[in-house]
């Protein structure tokens, strides 16, 4: 029986190669050097690489700029600014990436010199559905061991905001209730309502 052949003039096709994908980080040295690509943010956790979906995106903008114009209005003595997705070194063997956290102008200062890692003292994380209940509860308690003051989840598709002052210390703002995050920031605090504001 004969066989079909390729149509005259025309090449047969080759099969296009994949880009080679760079390898993943083994060790608390490789992930500190590493510079991954993607929608996703990368935290170190005792050896392990974990991997989650990264949350600021433009549909959280307004909650960003609601957060940055309070700490233009209150003014801390430490001075400062929220910065997103930052590492923070919270043991010798995690490094964890809060959405949003607030760091000194020292911390940002000392930072920038050298190997200094600071940790925050407010952590803010945007939660969806991609998170998972007992992650998020293992990370507030891993922040505040590592001297976390406040942690703020906030949950934009129910409007409302955990303020946890201490590993079992939340409470639940919704509405009119104030989110307060003055254990960190002097005079830092906004009602749900306000935060949620999208216009």
């Amino acid at each position: 029986m004969a066989t079909a052949s390729p149509a005259q003039g025309k090449a047969p096709e080759k099969k296009k190669r994949r880009g080679r994908r760079e390898p993943l980080p083994k060790t608390l040295e490789e992930f500190l050097q590493w510079n991954p690509e993607g929608g996703f943010k990368y935290e170190w956790n005792n050896g392990a690489l974990e991997r989650s979906v990264k949350m600021i995106t433009p549909r959280q903008l307004y909650l960003v700029y609601r957060l940055a114009g309070i700490l233009e209005k209150v003014k801390p003595k430490a001075g400062g600014r929220l910065i997103c997705e930052v590492q923070n070194r919270t043991s010798d063997t995690q490094i964890r990436v809060p959405d949003i956290a607030y760091y000194t102008n020292k911390e940002i200062s000392q930072a920038a010199e050298g190997d200094f890692q600071p940790v925050t003292s407010f952590a803010i994380e945007i939660i969806s559905e991609h998170d998972k209940i007992n992650t998020v509860q293992t990370k507030i308690e891993e922040y505040f061991q590592a001297g976390v003051k406040v942690i703020w989840l906030i949950f934009p598709e129910f409007q409302k905001v955990y303020v946890y002052t201490g590993p079992e210390k939340v409470a639940i703002c919704k509405g009119d209730a104030i989110c307060s995050g003055e254990a960190a920031i002097p005079g830092f605090s906004i009602s749900a309502t306000e935060l949620f504001r999208k216009s």
